[in-house]
C-alpha cells in the first residue's frame, strides 16, 4: 500500500537551518553575498550526490522489503 503523496518534500535545507548553523560555527549569520555563496555552494554540493543517495537509498528499501517478504 503507498500511503506517499508524490509532492512530499523528503529533504530540506532551509535558509534559517544555514543561517541557524552559521551562529553555531561563526557565531554570527551570514550577510547577503555570504549567503548568496553558501547557497550555491549546497545546491552544487547537493546534485553531485543525489544521484548516488537516491541510488543506494533505492537499492537499500528493496534489499530490506525483499528480505522481509521472504521471512513471511
Amino acid at each position: 500500500m503507498d500511503n506517499s503523496k508524490s509532492d512530499e518534500i523528503i529533504f530540506a535545507v532551509t535558509v534559517e537551518d544555514l543561517q541557524n548553523d552559521a551562529i553555531t560555527r561563526i557565531g554570527r549569520k551570514l550577510t547577503d553575498d555570504e549567503l548568496y555563496t553558501a547557497k550555491k555552494c549546497i545546491e552544487s554540493g547537493l546534485s553531485t550526490v543525489i544521484g548516488i543517495t537516491m541510488k543506494a537509498a533505492i537499492d537499500e528499501a528493496v534489499s530490506l522489503n525483499r528480505q522481509t517478504e521472504q521471512q513471511r
